[in-house]
């Protein structure tokens, strides 16, 4: 279950689409010298953003009739998961995927390979323990770009601190992650789940 994602110019077109107001980086304000009430408060600002563009990534349309997914914030009761995110287009049944948004403001430069989050071992744990597919999301607010990484079994248990940028959430990965979903549902027998009410 590990999304192939491939990297397309898709992105750009959803970054000057979004309709956000930039605010600097934290580690900008933090080169800067503003104090570390100001940074965590940025530090929050970022997250709440994240999420915001996550959720425009994941509803994008402009190469489909209709958005492939219907993500639900769950909000701050859920220690693990930050978004339950249901398949749109499959008729007669909702197949679904849990998702963990992990936002940064960290710079990117020309040559970087991947982006630096900031996960846990206990957020890998919880991930590992859903029955269904799972995904952290990393979340570049500063450019608002988003990049997946699958986690299922076989990743190690510990903290991940970089998702690829091969894996950014391109409309063309929208589709990839919408098939990769699917198949799981249709591999783990979906219908007979439903009809059990399991």
């Amino acid at each position: 279950m590990v999304v192939s994602l491939r990297s397309s110019k898709a992105a750009d077109r959803f970054a000057r689409s979004a309709a956000f107001c930039c605010v600097p980086g934290i580690d900008s304000i933090r080169d800067k010298g503003i104090g570390n009430d100001m940074v965590g408060e940025l530090g929050e600002v970022t997250g709440f953003r994240g999420e915001k563009i996550l959720e425009l990534c994941l509803t994008d349309y402009q190469s489909f009739k209709k958005p492939l997914f219907r993500p639900g914030f769950l909000g701050d009761k859920w220690p693990a998961i930050d978004f339950y995110v249901e398949l749109t287009s499959v008729k007669g049944k909702q197949p679904y995927f849990f998702a963990q948004a992990k936002s940064t403001s960290v710079v990117l430069t020309p040559t970087a390979t991947d982006l630096g989050i900031s996960t846990k071992k206990k957020d890998i744990e919880r991930l590992l323990r859903i029955p269904g597919p799972t995904y952290i999301f990393g979340i570049h607010e500063p450019s608002r770009r988003v990049f997946v990484r699958s986690i299922h079994a076989g990743v190690p248990v510990k903290a991940i601190s970089r998702i690829s940028l091969s894996h950014e959430l391109t409309s063309s990965n929208l589709q990839v992650l919408h098939d990769e979903v699917r198949g799981y549902w249709i591999a783990n027998n979906h219908e007979k789940l439903s009809q059990n009410g399991s």
